[in-house]
């Protein structure tokens, strides 16, 4: 099984945007076996709507905020 847990945050492999975990489990026959149902926002003609969809584990990763500098560090390193 998946290496996420419900209420992580992910992304695609390859980018895109963050998504949540709202689920895992088997998607099968017809969906992956290792699936992780994800839920995300988009913007549709202006109007941030939610979008959900399972993806295979394999094409997602951990979502990692870039690391926060705080204005100490910046003035540290000026």
């Amino acid at each position: 099984m998946a290496e996420f847990a419900k209420g992580e945050k992910v992304r695609l492999v390859s980018g895109g945007p963050v998504m949540a975990v709202t689920d895992l489990g088997d998607y099968g026959p017809l969906g992956p076996k290792d699936g992780v149902k994800c839920v995300w926002f988009a913007a549709i003609k202006g109007v941030e709507t939610p979008q959900e969809r399972v993806f295979d584990a394999a094409v997602l990763e951990k979502f990692e905020p870039p690391a926060r500098r705080t204005l100490r560090s910046s003035i540290a390193t000026f």
